[in-house]
């Protein structure tokens, strides 16, 4: 067993944490403006390399869009475009690949930065999202705060007067400041507009940040050596500062023009004069703090009164005298710890001699809030999982806290036939969260009098599917039109309720968010040995917080153990050697699934000391540890243009990683090429095709393309009609393939017993014989007008081997295979068994008022894709929505003993997995090229649900529990439909999911 609970995943030379840096890598011999690499490690052997130093503060503070050039001094250098959500999208997915494998797959929670500016807010809650698949985004100021609170337990609220904290947090990039309100029963509360105190709440006020931070302290020392402001100088700098920092000594600047010359040092009275400074530059940023406060304190008559008191014992009679309000500074950030600074920092905010007390993080703020945000999450389950040793959970705070509105809040209204049409009812960051009261509701959708739509009050998509699961819609009857719908929004009790004097039974209109808070989970296995004296015991949870500072990167996360703020502040200062807080955690190595023979499915992780690991055909290739790359120059950008960065030129050795695009199987389909390439010339595509066809679905587009990528026989099912024949032949055309050369066709024939038709003398397919350097593209079209396995039972298998042997001496081509299969009565169903080898993927009925199938002349220019994608399996290639369906499954059949096969092969599940793992690597979300909510969707409709068939005595007791689960999940509309079907099915005793 571990010796404490907590464990941090990532780790970076012993310490708890990994640096914030990551290098961005590209070819000089490719003229592709988007075509580079991200990587967290030093890279070897290569040639043009860029790093960033610090990648929150770019996605923060930097431009939306930098160029990067091989060779400034050559007007016609290649240059690549480094878009700020894309970068950091990437390295997000990068950090949880990072992640050892056994823990990739549990729930995440990521600290989001006090952040004023609500557009800075959205783009970096929404790369959260985008990167990491189901994300919760919980406040950072607020985490801090439990941090103190329930480990170091020291955080103490005197009973009878609002305390207030002040959150200062100076990083190497940015100063943040942040308050938090406590209520006079020692409850910590918001600080909302009107001086309301709310029950069971934390939420800050909202903070700001400021560029003067370690990075300004570096440049003002360079301003007073006489030192230049370039990256290696700055460097140099930061160096001897944190020397200086700790010693008594004067401490020279060691870069290669000032090495011998002793006048330039810096010793701790040049530091204690910059945080002087710097507190000067800092003042204006506390000033907006505290007239929010004392507008916070006087805004209303209720604030008034409570807070009238108060003020008049501590001298407060205006804004200028509002600081003294503030009881306690929890300072946080490496620049915290400049010799001068908190004194510098006490005598600028407090010149009136008011001191609050000071609790010190200093440069550990990230670990702390990542560790405080953990243990807040772990108080929170119904029992606690943070406890004393005798397991009262609920004694062993009294202070209780909440975050703040954990989603948003969204009404769903449904008109037949149509899917559901949201209107947000709260945002998080709507001021009337805090307030509460009554409004009119926007945006509701045109009613008529008499209409009966159906509605429900859900939390937002970013909730994810489950918690929207039971949340069902009733039906609704317009009495007048247009509607008017009030929301009455108790932010004490944490309930909306819609009420509205136009429409018939709102009675089910409200939602308690209370009940998203809390998770009704009881440990399966109880710590209850003997721990340390300031010890809490706790108890394993499949909970992960990252925390995304501004010099590291935090990732905890929860085993079976025990816990003291003693322990963690040990890691802290001694770091974390093997055996400590971040034990190496064994590398699962997951080989290939049965039946996915002659596929290039790997599966990445990460050892302890941050070496790549790749499991690929049973053979572990470990990479080993990286140097350290070169520093870079920097052009700064011109009035007109973008940012534009010129990286060194790094010569350094091959590296011994294989790239994803070159490890592929050399009987594969095609050329595999890089994810940055592929999904870059789909966003090409999908703004040509929207251009020419706008009608035409590009979500059918992109899925039949991943499913070509991962498996390699893809079945097109749906009604005769509905462009299975015109969507094939519109993929062959975007992958370059020409009808006769590399793209064939063929139609099923009924009286076919074999398949000397294909590959007989003059065969059909006798191409692939004589075309054997080709990548070619095969579509059957009618594919179930007869047994598929009467002919296409050889070429399964020299698909599925990856031999491409046919007979003994008879090796046909690389090629790929789309089947047409239309679904109606005259139709003969494939068997489960060819099912179960090919990709289904099922088109909907196009609609009445659809125009004529778009014309394949139309497309002649469209872009033309470079290949298809290497599949890796990755951190994104769970999902828990896919999870409780196919535990629902599991236990139907199992509880109920039905038949094994009604569950899915582990062909299918690897297939799942490939797919939402390249949904991520090609960042499909953040391009809005793919909903994950649509593909998993598909993934489960029809992938695994296909298998529901047979007598109903065999099936119903699964199609009752898979109801239970979608109950209520309108983003699953394919998956609930083929419930329905099955459901309708059943009074005939027989469910077919064909019919």
């Amino acid at each position: 067993m571990a010796k404490t609970a907590f464990r941090f995943l990532l780790r970076e030379n012993d310490q708890p944490f990994h640096s914030s840096r990551c290098y961005i890598v590209a070819d000089p011999a490719i003229d592709d403006r988007h075509q580079w690499t991200l990587q967290l490690e030093p890279p070897e052997g290569e040639t043009w390399v860029y790093q960033i130093d610090d990648i929150k503060d770019w996605m923060l503070h930097g431009v939306s869009k930098r160029q990067i050039l091989h060779d400034k001094n050559n007007l016609s250098t290649r240059f690549r475009d480094l878009e700020r959500e894309e970068v950091f999208r990437e390295y997000l997915r990068k950090i949880v690949e990072k992640i050892p494998l056994h823990y990739q797959n549990r729930r995440k929670y990521a600290l989001m930065p006090s952040l004023s500016d609500e557009d800075a807010r959205g783009r970096y809650k929404e790369a959260l999202e985008a990167a990491i698949p189901g994300v919760t985004v919980v406040p950072e100021p607020e985490m801090v705060g439990e941090y103190f609170r329930l480990l170091k337990q020291n955080l103490e609220l005197e009973a009878g007067k609002n305390n207030v904290i002040l959150v200062v947090d100076v990083g190497a990039s940015t100063a943040n400041m942040t308050i938090i309100l406590s209520r006079r029963d020692r409850t910590i509360v918001d600080l909302d507009a009107t001086g309301a105190q709310r029950d069971l709440r934390l939420r800050a006020l909202r903070g700001d940040s400021a560029g003067h931070a370690g990075r300004w302290v570096d440049l003002r020392l360079a301003e007073i050596l006489g030192l230049g402001g370039s990256d290696a100088a700055l460097r140099a700098i930061e160096t001897a500062k944190v020397k200086a920092s700790l010693g008594e000594d004067a401490v020279y600047v060691e870069t290669s023009s000032t090495a011998t010359v002793t006048s330039l040092s810096i010793d701790r009275a040049t530091l204690a004069s910059v945080s002087k400074e710097l507190w000067g530059e800092l003042r204006p940023l506390f000033a907006k703090l505290c007239e929010r406060l004392y507008e916070n304190q006087r805004s209303s008559k209720d604030a008034r009164q409570k807070s009238n008191e108060r003020l008049s014992e501590l001298g407060v009679s205006s804004v200028s005298d509002a600081h003294r309000l503030i009881d306690t500074i929890l300072l946080a950030g490496g620049t915290s710890l400049l010799p001068g600074f908190e004194e510098a920092m006490l005598a600028s905010l407090f010149p009136s001699g008011h001191r609050p007390a000071v609790l010190r993080v200093g440069s550990a703020f990230a670990i702390a809030a990542a560790a405080g945000g953990l243990a807040h999450i772990l108080h929170n389950y119904v029992p606690p999982r943070l406890r004393k040793p005798n397991g009262s959970g609920q004694e062993v705070f009294t202070t209780p806290l909440d975050g703040t509105l954990p989603y948003s809040l969204l009404l769903g209204v449904k008109q037949p036939p149509g899917r559901e049409y949201h209107v947000t009812l709260l945002d998080p960051n709507d001021p009337f969260v805090d307030d509460g009261g009554k409004r009119q509701i926007e945006g509701i959708p045109l009613l008529a009098k008499g209409m009966a739509p159906k509605m429900r009050v859900v939390p937002g998509l970013e909730a994810g599917v489950l918690a929207r699961q039971g949340r069902t819609f009733l039906n609704m009857r317009v009495k007048q039109s247009p509607v008017k719908m009030e929301l009455d929004w108790d932010p004490g009790r944490q309930r909306a309720t819609i009420h509205s004097d136009q429409l018939e039974a709102t009675g089910h209109l409200w939602i308690d968010v209370n009940s998203l808070r809390k998770r009704q989970e009881a440990a399966l296995d109880p710590f209850d040995e003997d721990i340390p004296a300031d010890g809490l015991a706790v108890d394993a949870a499949e909970d992960i917080v990252l925390d995304l500072g501004m010099s590291k990167i935090v990732v905890v996360t929860a085993d079976r153990g025990w816990i003291s703020a003693d322990e963690l502040e040990r890691v802290v200062r001694e770091g974390c050697p093997v055996g400590s807080l971040s034990d190496e955690v064994e590398i699962e190595q997951h080989l290939e699934p049965e039946g996915t023979e002659g596929r290039d499915v790997r599966s990445a992780g990460r050892g302890g000391d941050g070496d790549i690991v790749v499991i690929s055909d049973g053979e572990v290739v470990e990479a080993m540890p990286i140097d350290e790359i070169g520093a870079r120059e920097t052009e700064p950008a011109g009035p007109s243009g973008p940012e534009v960065l010129v990286s060194s030129l790094v010569q350094r050795p091959a590296s011994t990683t294989l790239p994803r695009a070159q490890a592929i199987s050399q009987v594969d389909w095609g050329a595999r090429v890089a994810d940055a390439e592929f999904s870059h010339a789909l966003v090409s595509l999908r703004d040509d095709v929207a251009a020419k066809e706008p009608k035409l679905q590009f979500n059918d587009i992109v899925v039949a393309l991943l499913a070509l990528a991962v498996r390699p026989v893809v079945l097109l099912a749906g009604p005769p009609g509905c462009g299975k024949s015109t969507l094939v032949r519109l993929i062959a055309r975007i992958l370059g393939k020409e009808r006769g050369k590399s793209f064939h066709e063929v139609a099923v024939q009924a009286h076919w017993g074999d398949d000397e038709a294909l590959f007989g003398k003059s065969g059909l397919l006798d191409v692939l014989f004589r075309e054997g350097e080709s990548a070619h593209l095969v579509m059957f079209d009618e594919f179930n007008l007869t047994r598929p396995e009467y002919y296409l039972s050889r070429l399964f298998h020299a698909l599925e081997s990856g031999s491409g042997a046919i007979s003994h001496d008879r090796r046909i081509a690389p090629c790929r295979v789309f089947g047409t299969l239309n679904i109606d009565d005259s139709s003969r169903p494939p068997s489960p068994k060819v099912i179960d080898r090919c990709f289904l993927m099922e088109l909907s009925q196009v609609s009445h008022t659809s125009d004529d199938p778009p014309e394949l002349s139309t497309f002649e220019s469209m872009p033309i894709l470079p290949g298809l994608p290497a599949v890796t399996l990755n951190a994104a290639s769970a999902d828990k929505t896919i999870d409780s369906v196919l535990d629902a499954l599991h236990m139907a059949v199992h509880t109920h003993e039905l038949r094994h096969d009604l569950l899915p092969s582990r062909r299918v599940l690897s297939d799942i997995k490939a797919s939402l793992s390249l949904h991520s690597s090609l960042d499909l979300q953040g391009k809005n090229l793919l909903d994950r909510n649509d593909l998993i969707d598909r993934l489960i409709a029809s992938r695994i649900l296909v298998k529901l068939a047979g007598a109903f005595d065999q099936v119903g007791p699964a199609l009752d529990a898979l109801e239970k689960v979608v109950e209520g999940v309108e983003e699953l509309p394919r998956t609930r439909r083929r419930l329905k079907l099955a459901r309708h099915q059943a009074r005939l005793g027989f469910v077919s999911p064909w019919q």
